[in-house]
């Protein structure tokens, strides 16, 4: 594949999660880019087959993979048939995630039950299921998507922020286990990013939220691929247990006093 993107990932196979749109869309393309064989998982088929499509077109090696990742079964047979098409997995990225935006007492117990099932039980679903082919890459690498609101208010989603701040914890102590075995586990917490999932928020939700994009843009999924490249590649080979924010400054913001200072 061509591009100025440096070529960290020749020989080794990528294996992410949410890979048919937005952020995880993007991860697939830069880590192709870089020379990885990715599999494409998502839930939606056609999604999954539209990334390795497109990531094949450009010169590049995937396979579109369904299945649902907080489904054990679903996530061993996924995982096999990355290995065994693939050729092994040396980097597994869990961006898959879910979104329900509103407040706390208007929430139900299934939308609580599938944000956790999605954004925290399939990393641990994922994780373990890829345990055994990342300790025989010898330079295995996990980064994990987690958000800016596992540090700070945002908007009202108690449940989605609950599993994000466990996706930090998840990552911190999981990368002390894993370290005798050369595994490097990191993650990423993205700030508002233009994706179909931000698309929940409003205009009026990013408002009261106080985000000030002091860089002044929002977040593309390209930035967030930038920074999930960095923590797989062996330029961060010294790097682990961290959380990296991508938020282009909005986790620096606060609300304006007086309206003429906004």
């Amino acid at each position: 594949m061509s591009g100025a993107d440096p070529r960290d990932f020749d020989g080794r196979v990528a294996f992410v999660t949410g890979a048919g749109a937005g952020i995880g869309q993007g991860i697939a393309l830069r880590l192709a880019r870089g020379g990885a064989a990715v599999a494409c998982v998502d839930l939606d088929p056609g999604s999954a087959q539209r990334t390795a499509h497109e990531i094949g077109a450009a010169g590049g090696r995937a396979v579109a993979l369904a299945g649902d990742v907080s489904v054990e079964a679903d996530v061993t047979r996924l995982v096999e048939q990355a290995g065994d098409s693939l050729g092994g997995l040396d980097v597994l990225v869990n961006n898959a995630g879910v979104l329900y935006v509103g407040r706390f007492e208007d929430s139900t117990l299934e939308e609580w039950d599938r944000t956790f099932d999605v954004n925290l039980r399939a990393l641990f679903l994922t994780c373990r299921a890829a345990l055994p082919r990342l300790r025989a890459s010898g330079a295995g690498a996990i980064v994990n998507i987690a958000s800016m609101a596992a540090f700070r208010y945002t908007v009202p989603h108690v449940a989605y922020a609950s599993t994000k701040g466990g996706v930090v914890a998840f990552t911190r102590d999981l990368a002390f286990e894993l370290a005798v075995d050369r595994i490097r586990v990191n993650a990423v917490a993205p700030g508002p990013i233009a994706t179909n999932m931000g698309s929940s928020l409003s205009a009026s939700d990013l408002e009261k939220a106080g985000f000030r994009f002091v860089l002044g843009r929002i977040g593309q999924p390209a930035d967030v691929a930038e920074a999930v490249a960095f923590l797989a590649s062996e330029r961060a080979s010294y790097v682990t247990g961290a959380t990296l924010p991508v938020t282009g400054g909005a986790d620096l913001a606060t609300r304006a006093l007086r309206p003429e200072d906004a």
